[in-house]
């Protein structure tokens, strides 16, 4: 009796530790957020600080004149399982509307269009090594490049209040495109079904990265 009595106690208090460990792993990542300002829009996180393009990049001025560009977390929701990012050369030129990342997932890539015209001054080497960075941090550490953009002419990009509706919008487009063109549902409250990459076929996965990313 005594055993067993201090078999449950001991439980009980391995589970009372473990509760709080994800108590403080969830107010650690909640508190990063804030940090970064960054705000949830229906499962998805967006920076309102930012400027977006409509195929899911960002754009970030810099003190120096350059802009930073990255990812933003819907579109890497929908690449989930970045293995490598083959990024534009230091010093090339890039287009607006025009493809200049590819995303390698495995079997599956996808490309990035860019969402400014300018010419490239760095890169994120780590990120043609793994995209774990990408991953883990799309508004940080995972940025993609930088680049030197004339007068930084952020026209047709949307930003604040403006890119978190439009964001709302992507993600009412995703329900329903999942739904009417793949014959798939997302789970509740808007959430993607996991690894998009992994479970769709060659077929589907175009198909989803032309609707989002407008590429091939």
């Amino acid at each position: 009796m005594i055993l067993a009595c201090t078999i449950v106690l001991i439980s009980l208090l391995l589970l009372t530790m473990w509760g709080l460990f994800l108590l403080g792993e969830k107010g650690r990542e909640k508190a990063r957020r804030w940090r970064m300002g960054l705000q949830e829009v229906r499962g998805f996180l967006l920076h309102p600080g930012l400027y977006y393009y409509s195929g899911h990049t960002w754009v970030m001025p810099q003190e120096n004149g350059t802009v930073r560009i990255g990812l933003d977390d819907f579109g890497r929701r929908l690449v989930d399982g970045i293995r490598r990012v083959s990024l534009p050369p230091k010093g090339s030129l890039v287009l607006k509307g025009k493809s200049a990342i590819q995303l390698d997932c495995g079997k599956k890539r996808a490309k990035l269009l860019s969402p400014v015209d300018g010419v490239v001054t760095a890169v994120n080497e780590a990120l043609t090594e793994e995209g774990e960075a990408l991953e883990r941090d799309p508004y940080g550490k995972g940025w993609l490049f930088t680049a030197r953009v004339p007068n930084q002419s952020f026209t047709g990009l949307l930003t604040g209040t403006a890119a978190m509706e439009w964001l709302k919008g992507e993600t009412d487009r995703l329900s329903l495109f999942l739904h009417r063109e793949l014959g798939l549902m997302a789970a509740d409250g808007g959430e993607l079904i996991p690894k998009p990459p992994a479970m769709l076929s060659e077929e589907q996965w175009q198909t989803l990265i032309r609707a989002f990313f407008y590429t091939s």
